[in-house]
C-alpha cells in the first residue's frame, strides 16, 4: 500500500509511525486489533461465499461483481468504485465471467471506450440461485449474533469507513482520505 501524505505535519506523523519510535495509544492498539480482526473476518466471508457458490461457475468475487450488474449494466470502473475493488481486479474478473457466458459486454453510449457488463440470463440465474442462499446462510448467523450488536457492529464499522474517507477526523488529526483500495492520501 502506497501512503502518499501532502502535507509535512501528516508526513512527520507517517514517518514517526513507520521508524517505530512511536507508541501507539490504546485506541489506535485496538484499532490496530481491530485491523487484523477484520482481514480474518473477511477472509471467512469470502470462503463462506465460495462454500455457497460452489456449483454454480461463480466464486465470492465473481459473485460480487455480477450481482453488481443484476440491476442494470455498469462498467468496469463504476462496479470498482461501488465494491471497493481495483479496475484492474474487476476487468479480470469481468473478462472470465464473459468468458464462461456469465456476463456479456454491452455499448457504452456515455463512454465510447468503456463498455457496460450486463448479466446473461444463466449469470442473472446464478446470482439469483446465491442470493437465495445467502439469505438462509445470514439469518443462520442472525440467530447466533443477536440482532443489537449486528447493529452496533455495523455503525461502528461504516464510522470508521467514514473516517478512513476523511469525513470523520476533526480539524487536529491530519486528513488522510482513502481514495482507493490500495492508496491513501493526505490533504
Amino acid at each position: 500500500m502506497e501512503l502518499r501524505v501532502k502535507s509535512d505535519k501528516a508526513k512527520k506523523a507517517v514517518d514517526k509511525g513507520a521508524s517505530g519510535s512511536g507508541a501507539r495509544t490504546p485506541a489506535g492498539a485496538l484499532f490496530t486489533d481491530l485491523i487484523f480482526e477484520t482481514f480474518r473476518f473477511y477472509s471467512r466471508i469470502n470462503a463462506a461465499g465460495d462454500v455457497l457458490s460452489e456449483d454454480t461457475g461463480l466464486t465470492s468475487a465473481r459473485w460480487r461483481v455480477l450481482g453488481s450488474v443484476l440491476p442494470q449494466p455498469r462498467s468496469v470502473a463504476q462496479i470498482a468504485r461501488e465494491r471497493g475493488l481495483t479496475r484492474q481486479s474487476v476487468q479480470q474478473i469481468a473478462n472470465s465471467l464473459v468468458r464462461d457466458g456469465l456476463a456479456k459486454l454491452q455499448h457504452n453510449e456515455r463512454h465510447k471506450s468503456s463498455k457496460l457488463l450486463a448479466p446473461t440470463e444463466r449469470g442473472r440465474a446464478a446470482v439469483l440461485a446465491l442470493n437465495s442462499r445467502q439469505i438462509a446462510w445470514a439469518n443462520q448467523v442472525g440467530e447466533i449474533v443477536k440482532a443489537s450488536d449486528l447493529k452496533t457492529a455495523l455503525e461502528i464499522i461504516t464510522k470508521l469507513r467514514r473516517c478512513l474517507e476523511g469525513k470523520e477526523l476533526s480539524e487536529k488529526q491530519p486528513k488522510m482520505k482513502l481514495t482507493g483500495p490500495e492508496k491513501l492520501t493526505g490533504p
